[in-house]
């Protein structure tokens, strides 16, 4: 019997071509409060609000659920800044319901938790690697921190076989939360001046979405001895000026401004090697082919 994924925040950046892509071979459970447009005869669409443990029990059983990948949450730290309890509650709470039935219930295989690297907060010293101690800056990054060391304890206490991919910033088509990719791109459409608040020189760690869905598929079914963490990120760690001047490609009456000083806090690349050396995965899309990809997606909207 192939088996049956269980995949939360279906109608997410990640959630959604994810789907698309197991539902080539396997039966699929999305749990999203969004609408979903899949059409598939293997696809089911709960709307449905997890209030306790027992939610997770009852979808566990009812479709024979043997594999997780939990990616539902408030995405990014640009969210619910004036609701942080929003935070706490759609993160901290669901991990908590959703890792307890898993224990309770026994037949699951693994899960694929989506953390982020705001868990660690402020990456000041380039190529850390999983031992960089968690430091997060707010409350989403607290959330996302507090969910990695709590599935950590369940897998060691339990036995209970989780993996946790700590995603830098992912971009992509699909993508509605705030990002500086997207602000720029969007500036390029409607032909607006942009003004950044950092220096053209700033790097920052980027991933593409299908980055992101591909080490999320190879670690939900890899067969070999593997660890708890893993960093994600991109092949590349490119600056804005190169980010612009690709978009620019794109639209050529961008106008984009920088500023003479980081209004923002810099923020180190870290390493990504264990994954490579675990799982044997590496990244693919450096930034010219992930926007490559991205502006395609656009224009066959």
């Amino acid at each position: 019997m192939k088996d049956v994924i269980l995949v939360t925040g279906a109608s997410g950046l990640v959630g959604f071509p994810l789907i698309n892509k197991l539902l080539e071979d396997y039966k699929v459970i999305g749990l999203d409060l969004k609408k979903q447009t899949i059409n598939s005869p293997n696809y089911i669409h709960l709307r449905k609000k997890i209030k306790k443990v027992s939610d997770f029990l009852i979808i566990f059983e009812k479709y024979k659920v043997s594999r997780i990948v939990h990616s539902g949450g408030v995405s990014g730290p640009m969210l619910y800044n004036d609701q942080p309890h929003e935070i706490i509650e759609n993160n901290v709470f669901l991990t908590m319901y959703l890792i307890e039935a898993m224990r309770q219930y026994k037949k699951i295989k693994r899960l694929i938790f989506c953390s982020s690297i705001s868990a660690y907060g402020d990456i000041t010293v380039s190529n850390t690697n999983e031992n960089l101690k968690f430091s997060p800056t707010n409350v989403y990054g607290s959330t996302k921190a507090s969910c990695d060391l709590i599935l950590g304890t369940y897998n060691r206490n339990y036995k209970l076989d989780i993996i946790s991919l700590r995603f830098s910033t992912i971009y992509g088509y699909g993508r509605l939360t705030s990002c500086y990719i997207n602000d720029i791109i969007m500036s390029g459409a409607e032909n607006k001046r942009l003004i950044l608040p950092f220096k053209s020189d700033l790097q920052w760690p980027y991933i593409y979405v299908d980055d992101v869905v591909n080490s999320i598929y190879t670690c939900l079914f890899f067969k070999n001895r593997h660890g708890y963490s893993y960093n994600v990120s991109g092949p590349d760690f490119p600056s804005y000026k190169q980010i612009v001047s690709l978009i620019g490609s794109q639209y050529v009456n961008l106008n984009v401004i920088f500023s003479s000083t980081n209004k923002i806090n810099e923020r180190k690349n870290f390493s990504a090697k264990k994954i490579k050396n675990e799982i044997n995965w590496k990244p693919k899309f450096t930034i010219q082919r992930g926007l490559r990809d991205y502006f395609k997606k656009i224009d066959n909207k």
